[in-house]
């Protein structure tokens, strides 16, 4: 679809980072950005924003991929002008040019987006700006009002019928005791009065000059008011970890030839060659999960340990820079039996592998890329996970730095 306000953009814009941008900065970007425009967050968004959430995100990957890879990167840097990609060449205007301020108009199309309900355009729009000018008006807070609201529209979304039916059904159990109670209310004026009638009557035929009325008593009855609660804020429960490594929740062990341990706000785990592996897991809620690691593979193999049971069970998926490959492998008898192995140009010695466990059914994403899904007949439920690090004939050496983990869709 023509139009989208990122189609302008050059790589460096559309992950919000500067020219001189580190490896280890555009990969923080990266995450940030795709983080925010990823199709899932979208799901109940309408037909435009998830159009639009598809292919931004697509864009985003693709700028990924150029700008981590060295001789990529350096190509695509050869090939830009005045920092934007080089673009065939317009006509030059003979006469005066109006001045023109870019950041109002900007500005101007990110209000007009914001108006119309088209939000996560006009997050793009004001990112743009704050990197233009970070101190052009309100963009920052404006930003931020924003992107509270597109998060505030996904969390609620799911809880607003259910709301209008709760609040539908307390209506109708209220009117239904009011009419109970005026129709018993009525019922016992009816009562009262007959008795009155009869007794006087009776009075009357009997001649008597004076009659006593009887007197006409009622058990109060209570009634039930339906309590009013309020509905708590939706939260994230899908989210069961996210962690920077800045406080020490792992274990720190060190065994004859490996060791776990806390390198700054970076988890480290070391294996020497011929020895074993080094790995430490923790038990979460669910045993179908979706983890993210940011990894760093100084030598040897490094990933994620899947279904733990017991030192000698459980399955990893490991990365080996050193030729460009990724295996799955099961723990037997104190040794690795390799389940299946394949290739991808895209592993490097920084990676951002991605796995999802559900069932039997293994998915593996590098950098961005989805590599395999593959289902494993003698995997079994487990609900703990881990990191793990894997040496071969040279010391294995893996430095983590962030890691999330998710129940599994």
């Amino acid at each position: 679809m023509a139009g989208h306000d990122f189609e302008q953009l050059d790589h460096y814009q559309l992950l919000n980072v500067a020219r001189s941008a580190s490896l280890n900065e555009i990969k923080k970007a990266f995450r940030r950005e795709i983080t925010s425009y990823h199709p899932d967050r979208y799901v109940r968004a309408s037909s435009p924003d998830k159009l639009y959430a598809r292919q931004r995100s697509q864009r985003i990957n693709e700028a990924f991929r150029i700008l981590r890879d060295p001789k990529l990167r350096e190509h695509y840097d050869m090939n830009m002008t005045g920092g934007a990609a080089t673009r065939p060449s317009q006509p030059v205007p003979t006469g005066p040019l109006a001045p023109r301020d870019h950041q109002a108009e900007l500005y101007d199309t990110a209000k007009s987006y914001i108006d119309s309900g088209r939000l996560i355009q006009a997050v793009g729009v004001l990112r743009r700006l704050q990197q233009l000018n970070p101190f052009y008006r309100d963009v920052a807070a404006l930003l931020a009002t924003t992107e509270q609201a597109i998060n505030a529209r996904q969390l609620t979304m799911p809880y607003e019928s259910l709301r209008r039916t709760s609040w539908l059904t307390i209506s109708i159990v209220a009117i239904v005791l009011v009419l109970v109670v005026i129709m018993w209310f009525v019922s016992d004026r009816q009562q009262a009065s007959t008795i009155a009638d009869n007794a006087t009557r009776t009075a009357i035929a009997k001649n008597i000059a004076a009659t006593t009325t009887p007197i006409i008593t009622r058990t109060p009855r209570r009634t039930a008011t339906p309590p009013i609660t309020d509905t708590p804020a939706p939260v994230d429960k899908s989210l069961l970890l996210d962690d920077g490594f800045v406080t020490n929740e792992w274990a720190e062990a060190t065994g004859p030839t490996w060791s776990t341990r806390y390198d700054g706000k970076r988890y480290h785990l070391a294996a020497q060659a011929n020895g074993d592996a080094a790995w430490a897991y923790r038990p979460f809620d669910a045993t179908n999960i979706h983890m993210i690691a940011d990894i760093q593979i100084n030598s040897g193999q490094g990933g994620l340990a899947l279904r733990y049971h017991a030192e000698n069970d459980f399955v990893a998926v490991v990365l080996v820079p050193a030729t460009q490959e990724y295996r799955i492998v099961q723990r037997q008898d104190n040794q690795f039996i390799e389940i299946t192995r394949g290739a991808n140009p895209s592993i490097q010695r920084d990676n951002l592998l991605e796995v999802t466990v559900v069932g039997k059914e293994i998915t593996i994403t590098i950098n961005g890329n989805l590599i395999t899904s593959t289902t494993i007949d003698t995997l079994t439920d487990s609900a703990r996970f881990g990191m793990i690090a894997i040496p071969d004939t040279s010391d294995a050496d893996v430095l983590f730095s962030h890691l999330t983990v998710r129940t599994a869709p």
